[in-house]
C-alpha cells in the first residue's frame, strides 16, 4: 500500500464511532473479530475497501490484546474510531495496572524508535519461531505492515492504546 493510495479518492465523509463493553469478564466468543467484523461491514458504505480493511486489522488486534490482558473482569472497555481527512484514529480504553501499562509503553517505543520497522518484524518472528513462541506480533505488525502510529497513555488506571493512520500520504 501507497503512501499516497488514499489520494486518487479524497475521504469527505466523516464518521465517529464509540464501543462500551462491560463488564468485560462477560465477553463471550470471538469479540475482537466480531467488533472488527462489524465495523468492517458498516465502514465499507462511507469508505475505499483498502482503508477498511486497516480499520479491521487494527481495531481487532488491539481488542484482542485488551481481552487477552484483561486485569479486572468487572471492568469496561470503551473503543473510539475516527475517520476523517486527515486520519484514521483508534483508541482502546480499558482498566490497566501500571505493570501492563509499563510493558505496553516500552513495546510501543521499541516500535516507535525503530529505524527499520519491517526488518524488526522480520527479526522477532524469526526469534519467536525459534523459541516455538505463539502471537504476540500484532503491534509490531500493526507499524511493519500498516504504518499505524502507535502511543500508550494511563491516566487513573486506565491504559488508552491510540493507532493512527494518516491518509493522503500525509505525515
Amino acid at each position: 500500500m501507497s503512501d499516497h493510495e488514499f489520494d486518487d479518492e479524497p475521504i469527505t465523509t466523516s464518521v465517529g464511532l464509540t464501543l462500551t463493553v462491560a463488564p468485560m469478564g462477560d465477553a463471550r466468543g470471538n469479540l475482537a473479530t466480531t467488533v472488527g467484523e462489524s465495523l468492517l461491514a458498516m465502514l465499507t458504505v462511507f469508505y475505499p475497501q483498502a482503508l477498511c480493511k486497516k480499520a479491521n486489522v487494527v481495531i481487532t488486534e488491539l481488542v484482542q490484546n485488551v481481552i487477552d490482558n484483561v486485569s479486572d473482569p468487572g471492568s469496561q472497555m470503551r473503543v473510539d474510531l475516527r475517520i476523517d481527512g486527515d486520519a484514521l484514529q483508534v483508541q482502546v480504553t480499558n482498566k490497566a495496572t501500571f505493570e501492563q501499562y509499563q510493558d505496553v509503553k516500552d513495546r510501543v517505543e521499541r516500535l516507535t524508535t525503530a529505524t527499520d520497522p519491517k526488518r524488526l518484524f522480520a527479526d522477532t518472528l524469526r526469534a519467536r519461531r525459534m523459541q516455538r513462541l505463539r502471537g504476540g506480533l500484532g503491534l509490531i505488525r500493526l507499524v511493519s505492515e500498516n504504518r499505524f502510529r502507535l502511543s500508550a497513555t494511563y491516566s487513573g488506571e486506565n491504559l488508552t492504546m491510540q493507532a493512527v493512520f494518516p491518509l493522503r500520504g500525509a505525515q
